[in-house]
């Protein structure tokens, strides 16, 4: 898990955007491509919080090209909780009616378990990175669609009930290829009026 300034430099924007193209452009090798995404220049307005009264966040997308899914950003951090806390990540499968499927067992990639002390500050906007390349099952096709579910698990005392994570995003549905969601897995989600930054990068 990495941390990544979401406000890139536009020289550093450039050279990053070069290299992404260029890796593996010999024929030798697959290259990475940036997919999905909702990064707007414009700061974070809203944001989505995971605890038990509101145990999970989602994202939906649709990927852009087939391939393989090597990693993928969001905006989350810590919470505002004096309590540490667990969470998980998933990418959920969404169906052509746009309904986010509930049961972690079919996440494309094996859940992702975090520690909340290991996020960056709060309301702190910064991508974190994920990096699933080496896990298996994760090829993907143009016009599939996923949901990015960051869930509770977990809180290590109880002290409080605040939030022990955040996830950034905009209000007013500014993402035209997805939604936002709140909801549980094996419950069920409902879409909202807000949208969280993210990234994808699919390796052809």
């Amino acid at each position: 898990m990495r941390v990544e300034n979401r406000f890139l430099g536009l020289g550093s924007a450039i050279v990053a955007w070069l290299f992404l193209l260029g890796c593996g452009s010999s024929g030798e090798g697959p290259v990475l491509r940036a997919d999905a995404q909702f990064n707007p220049p414009s700061a974070a307005d809203t944001f989505g919080v995971v605890r038990e009264a509101s145990p999970a966040v989602a994202q939906t997308f649709t990927v852009g090209r087939d391939g393989r899914l090597e990693e993928f950003w969001i905006v989350l951090t810590d919470g505002p909780s004096t309590d540490s806390g667990t969470i998980r990540i998933t990418l959920q499968p969404v169906d052509g009616g746009g309904v986010i499927d509930d049961d972690p067992t079919h996440s494309l990639i094996d859940p992702i378990v975090v520690n909340t002390t290991t996020l960056p500050d709060v309301l702190l906007e910064e991508f974190t990175e994920f990096d699933i390349g080496d896990e298996p099952g994760r090829e993907v096709l143009a016009g599939d669609r996923y949901a990015i579910v960051v869930e509770f698990v977990s809180r290590a005392t109880s002290n409080d009930t605040a939030a022990i994570a955040i996830v950034l995003g905009q209000t007013g549905n500014p993402f035209a290829d997805g939604t936002g969601a709140t909801g549980e897995l094996n419950v069920g989600f409902t879409n909202n009026t807000e949208d969280y930054f993210f990234r994808t990068f699919v390796l052809e």
